[in-house]
């Protein structure tokens, strides 16, 4: 499989920053759409996503036989995939607060795909945090080389999420909903007993292998303090339902049984975008790729060859 790295300039005011970029496949001759992968977070990095391409022998291309050499699945499939790691306070901790905005991710996106020669026709896959993101950038910005969406895992509304959360700490065991309640409401959550039962509920919500593989625990590092303090990427009034029929190209949702990003806060993207399928996969929560790669897989290979014809 042909690989790629490198970097684009990013101007943000006065700033030049940069954005990192890995690319598998053939980006310029390939017949197929460029795909263009969103991690979560916000400000993760894409190493929890790459697993996919290195683990389950499926680049985004093609599900095959684990002896199928990763060379070969590029050859055959021939979709590239463009990952890249959105900017963070790390790297950048110069720029001002308030640059820190969703809008400057939809920025640096435009940006990367215009630098990359991709604008006029692309696929963008969100995952979490990155469907967010692409929920909203699609709806908003509307760009005309969008040709597919798909919204891994993610929600339509902070207001929903937040209820969908709310659910499952109901259905905790024992007094587990009284701590994490009781220390959410007294500020206490850097008490242990809290920290244990937020434990118990990532366990059951958002990755349910044990152990969690070592790329998530990767990319969830690289997010800490990756932000401004005090900044909010996704607020709690954060919603962007009324402006998801603005999304014309085919979208793909798929969401888990397990995520604590459940059904009621996924439902909006299928009832407002006009071309959209919906598939909630059958153990999964979270991370599907870890969890439920062939099923998880098998789905997005169908739509990713459906909207390419």
């Amino acid at each position: 499989m042909a690989h790629r790295s490198g970097t684009v300039e990013f101007v943000v005011g006065d700033q030049k920053l940069e954005t990192w970029y890995l690319i598998t496949g053939d980006l310029k001759n390939s017949k197929k759409t460029p795909v263009v992968i969103l991690h979560g977070g916000p400000v993760m990095n894409y190493i929890y996503l790459k697993y996919v391409l290195t683990q389950f022998h499926f680049p985004l291309q093609q599900l095959n036989p684990p002896d199928r050499s990763h060379e070969k699945l590029s050859d055959e499939a021939g979709i590239p995939v463009v990952f890249y790691n959105q900017i963070g306070f790390k790297k950048y901790p110069d720029i001002p607060v308030s640059f820190w905005t969703r809008e400057l991710f939809f920025d640096e996106l435009d940006n990367l795909v215009e630098k990359l020669g991709i604008k006029d026709n692309f696929g963008v896959y969100g995952h979490s945090w990155g469907g967010v993101m692409g929920s909203e950038y699609a709806a908003t910005r509307s760009p005309p080389g969008l040709k597919k969406l798909v919204l891994a895992n993610t929600f339509a509304s902070s207001p929903l999420y937040n209820q969908c959360k709310e659910d499952w700490i109901d259905k905790l065991p024992g007094n587990l909903p009284q701590i994490i309640r009781k220390h959410k409401a007294d500020g206490t959550t850097n008490a242990q007993e809290y920290k244990d039962a937020v434990q118990v509920y990532k366990n059951l919500h958002i990755c349910t292998l044990t152990p969690w593989p070592d790329e998530l625990l990767d990319s969830l590092a690289h997010s800490r303090g990756n932000l401004p303090p005090g900044v909010d990427l996704i607020p709690d009034d954060w919603d962007v339902v009324d402006k998801l029929p603005n999304i014309q190209c085919p979208t793909l949702v798929i969401s888990s049984p397990k995520d604590d990003m459940a059904e009621l806060c996924v439902r909006p993207f299928f009832q407002k975008i006009e071309k959209c399928k919906w598939v909630d996969l059958q153990v999964a929560s979270h991370v599907p790729f870890f969890e439920e790669p062939e099923r998880y897989f098998s789905v997005l290979q169908d739509f990713l060859d459906a909207t390419d014809k």
